[in-house]
């Protein structure tokens, strides 16, 4: 089999649907765009919590570089997801607070 270009074993092909498989248990592969703002402030509230933990640490600073990257990319997502709503609802004044 192969994918962009390269041969595809079939372990890889098994682990990509073990991740999907992961993904969609943990109820990451299908959020519905309400429930997206709630999940998504659940995701920071644990990555700011990890984060913290590995402040207290003077090691691993790979794994934090990670996170602290992690709670950036959730940042700009919450703020996609609020330009995308004002900009769909602008009659509606509590779209500016989901």
């Amino acid at each position: 089999m192969r994918t962009e270009g390269r041969a595809v074993s079939p372990y890889d092909e098994s682990e990509k649907e073990q991740v999907w498989k992961l993904l969609s248990e943990a109820g990451l592969v299908d959020i519905t765009l309400d429930d997206f703002p709630e999940r998504l402030k659940q995701a920071k509230h644990v990555v700011m919590g990890r984060l913290s933990e590995l402040l207290e640490l003077t090691t691993d600073i790979q794994e934090r570089q990670s996170v602290a990257y992690s709670l950036g990319t959730l940042k700009k997502l919450e703020t996609t997801l609020r330009v995308d709503v004002c900009r769909s609802s602008p009659g509606d004044p509590d779209a500016s607070e989901k």
